[in-house]
Formats: C-alpha cells, structure tokens, sequence
C-alpha cells in the first residue's frame, strides 16, 4: 500500500489532528484502564462508582450552556481540556483515594467531552465529507488499537510500581498532546444553542439513544469486570484480550459503504447485532462467558459507531453546530443511561440487568431513522 507524501508531511491538517487523537486517545486507555480497580479497592462501592461517574456526563452540560453565543478559540478550548484531564490523573496519582477524589476525577474527565471534543470533531469531520464512513472508521476503532496492548501495559506497571504510578505516567501523556493541539489551525467559532438545535432536525432523537445506550454500557462495563477480575494484571489482560475482534472488519465495511453509500443496511445490520450481544451480556454469569460476551459486543460496535457519524456529515449540515449540539445531546441521553444503570445497581441489586434495557433502547436505533425519513435521508 503506498502512502501518499502529503499524509506524511508532519504540516499536513489532518497529521496534525491523528496525532493529537492517537495521544489523547493513548493517555486514556493507559490511565482509564485500571481507576475503577483503584477506587473500588479503596472502599468505594458499585453504586458509589455508578454514582460518580454520573458526574461525567453532567459536567459538560453547564459548560456548553456557559459558552452560548460567545466566542470559541479552538486551540484555547482543548488546551483546557488537556489541563482539565491532566489534572485529573495527576490528583489520583498523588492525592489519598476517597469519593470525593473520584467524583473529582469524573468531573475532569467530563468537561474536555465538549471543550476538547466539540473543536476536534468539528475540524476532523470537515476533512471527512466523501469519505464519511472510513474516517468514522479510524475514529472509532482507535481505541481498539490502542487497547490491544495499553491496559496490558498498565497491568504490568501497576504491579510492578503501583497503580498511582500508572495515573501519573498518564497525566504526563495527555501534558504530550499540548504538542500537536499548538500545531493546529488558529480558529475560532460562535454558536448559538437554538441554530444547533434547528440544525440537527431529525437527527436529535437518534443522538439521544446513542447517548443512553453509550453511557449506560461505558459505566456498566467498567463496573462488572471488578466482579471478576481482582489484580490489575488480570483486568488489564481482560481488556486488551477483549479487543482482539473488533478492528480488521470496521475498515471493510467502512470502505465498502463509502463506495456504495447502503449506510441504512449496515446500520440496521451491526445496530441489531450490537442491541442482541449486549442483551445477551446480562447472563454471562462467570469471567469465561463475560469475556466472550464483551468481546462479541465490541466486534459489533466497531462496525456500528462510524455510520452514526456518517450519516450526519452525508446529511451536508454546518459542523459546528452540529457538534455542538451533537455533544450536548450524547451527555443528556449518557445521564439517563448512567441513571438507569444506577437503578438496577442500588434497588436492584443486578447491574447486569441494565444490560437488557440498554440493549433493547438501542434497537429503536433502525425504527427512528424509519420514522424520522421526512427530514433525514439515510440511504
């Protein structure tokens, strides 16, 4: 395969933003690996870890609303929430663990879902129109990549140093994305909430489920493997192993739809094998079927994702508003998705339950884009 010269021309627009991505995305599964292991082995409850992370989908819904009507500087806005993240993982390295701490640690990692994600998106999605798909592809299965080898590492470092030595390796990590964010265009932005929303008519509702279903498996997944992986060298080899399916075939498909444009197809294909395989992880009931499960369900999920994207820049609406309002719906539907799990967790008891409902929200996914044709074209 021959790569292109400008791909490798460290000015190219688009080098510039993988690089960021490729270590943003690194510093996040190297830290993000194992913090639920550390907090739960310092007394915090399953339902003390659902409940903060309840605070990661809140935190950037103020931020957003704050940012109204007034000028974005894109480069100043991932700065923060590089600082933000930074920040974060360098409390958890050197500060004694306790539920504040990790409220707080929830807290800067949901405020850069918007101040370092809403700019990379709007840049990143701009450069994909015509090839939508394969770009959503790259973005997606990213942190597949990354997996197959970081939590492993982290595991390893953690049981040879510690695991506040792995938050600390990850603070300096995301202060190395400051590199490649000072080497992006100089731009800056203004969005109004109420234009955001026109924007993405007929789009919203299907956001919402995106982001119920996203956020209540984020936390559900990251909470049910402490059930059954005790040290951090088996969790961090739980996670890396887990990835082992899900990345040739998202880079089939996604060529393939870029040439054909069948995104409703494929859609209704991995949207349906993603809701069943997630059902199906509420009865593995043992480390062997909860492994097999997660690993059938990431396989889907990597296919599924990059046409969610697709389809809104195939759609030829502004960028920035859709991100922004993009951004903003996923945290509201992560809030009630995070809300559900906290249900089956405290009254319940089961967390696996909430699988089954997260499961079920996702296959009106195919339905809404039925319903919504009127104003969305999904071919």
């Amino acid at each position: 395969m021959i790569i292109k010269r400008t791909m490798l021309d460290s000015k190219n627009p688009l080098v510039r933003l993988l690089s960021t991505y490729v270590l943003w995305l690194g510093s996040e599964v190297l830290g993000g690996s194992l913090i639920y292991l550390y907090f739960r082995d310092s007394g915090i409850s399953e339902t003390g870890l659902v409940f903060g992370t309840l605070f990661w989908a809140l935190a950037p819904l103020p931020v957003i609303a704050l940012l109204n009507k007034k000028t974005m500087d894109f480069r100043q806005l991932m700065f923060l929430g590089i600082a933000a993240r930074a920040a974060g993982y360098g409390a958890v390295a050197f500060l004694p663990p306790s539920m504040e701490l990790f409220i707080f640690y929830c807290l800067m990692l949901g405020v850069p879902s918007f101040i370092f994600w809403a700019p990379f998106n709007i840049m990143y999605f701009e450069m994909s129109r015509g090839r939508a798909a394969q770009f959503g592809s790259v973005y997606f299965s990213m942190t597949q990549i990354l997996g197959l080898v970081l939590p492993l590492a982290a595991g390893m470092i953690a049981m040879g140093f510690g695991m506040q030595a792995v938050f600390a390796c990850a603070a300096f990590l995301y202060a190395t994305v400051l590199v490649p964010v000072s080497a992006l265009e100089d731009r800056k932005e203004k969005y109004s909430f109420d234009e955001s929303a026109k924007e993405l008519k007929g789009f919203k509702t299907l956001i919402l489920v995106e982001g119920v279903y996203g956020g209540g498996v984020a936390t559900a997944f990251v909470v049910i493997p402490l059930l059954y992986f005790k040290t951090p060298l088996e969790l961090g080899a739980y996670i890396s192993a887990t990835t082992i399916l899900s990345i040739i075939a998202s880079f089939i498909a996604s060529r393939l739809s870029d040439k054909m444009k069948k995104r409703r197809r494929y859609i209704d294909v991995f949207g349906s094998g993603l809701s069943l395989t997630t059902i199906a992880a509420t009865f593995a009931s043992t480390a062997g079927l909860w492994y097999v499960a997660v690993s059938v369900r990431n396989f889907f999920s990597t296919l599924f994702y990059p046409f969610t994207t697709a389809i809104i820049v195939d759609s030829g609406r502004d960028m920035t508003k859709s991100m922004v309002m993009r951004e903003f719906l996923l945290n509201v539907g992560r809030v009630f998705g995070i809300l559900a799990v906290l249900f089956f967790t405290f009254f319940l008891s089961n967390i696996h339950l909430s699988l089954a409902l997260l499961g079920a929200v996702l296959l009106f996914y195919p339905l809404i884009i039925e319903l919504k044709k009127r104003h969305i074209n999904v071919a």
